[in-house]
């Protein structure tokens, strides 16, 4: 159901679909169109990444050595992508963990990722985003700001974002720039 829900939104916010095809159509096309790209549509951890897709939070914890732990994954809202006025679904994550949320607005035409440090220390990471573009799945690396400790960052992008990868946990470089 997941899966039907992420490629469903995927396609409305790349156009890539035509109006008169059936919704359930398009959904399958999308999961098959992501997965022969080689992107399995599912929140998860694997290999040492967080992958978090569309409209779902990733909660972690950072095994000693700095990898990641799945703890639970969400679905939900991020304020930023709803209506002004609307509250985000996703509460904070308490000590210890780190949170991934993605999120996408058509009207403002842009993807969202929040990101909740629970930590006591600031965390850099890397991170991919696998984007539709004219009909086309595309990743690419991206960069994004440390998250402080104790505290949230938003990302935003105008790519219609399905899934974000973040990988490579560790405490910020001593030359990392402060985005605030």
């Amino acid at each position: 159901m997941r899966r039907t829900a992420i490629a469903v939104l995927a396609l409305s916010l790349a156009g890539a679909a035509q109006a008169q095809e059936p919704a359930a159509k398009r959904s399958d096309d999308m999961v098959d169109a992501l997965a022969a790209a080689g992107l399995d549509p599912e929140t998860k951890v694997e290999d040492g990444k967080v992958q978090v897709m569309l409209q779902q939070r990733a909660i972690i914890r950072l095994a000693p050595g700095g990898a990641p732990v799945l703890a639970e994954v969400e679905t939900g809202r991020l304020a930023l992508a709803l209506p002004d006025g609307q509250a985000e679904t996703y509460k904070g994550v308490g000590a210890n963990r780190m949170a991934f949320a993605l999120d996408a607005s058509p009207q403002k035409r842009q993807s969202i990722m929040k990101v909740w440090n629970g930590l006591a220390v600031p965390v850099a990471f890397e991170t991919e985003i696998a984007a539709v573009r004219q009909g086309q799945l595309m990743r690419r690396m991206t960069s994004v700001c440390v998250v402080p400790a104790g505290g949230t960052n938003v990302e935003t992008w105008p790519d219609p974002i399905v899934a974000v990868t973040i990988q490579k946990f560790a405490p910020p470089a001593a030359d990392t720039p402060n985005c605030n």
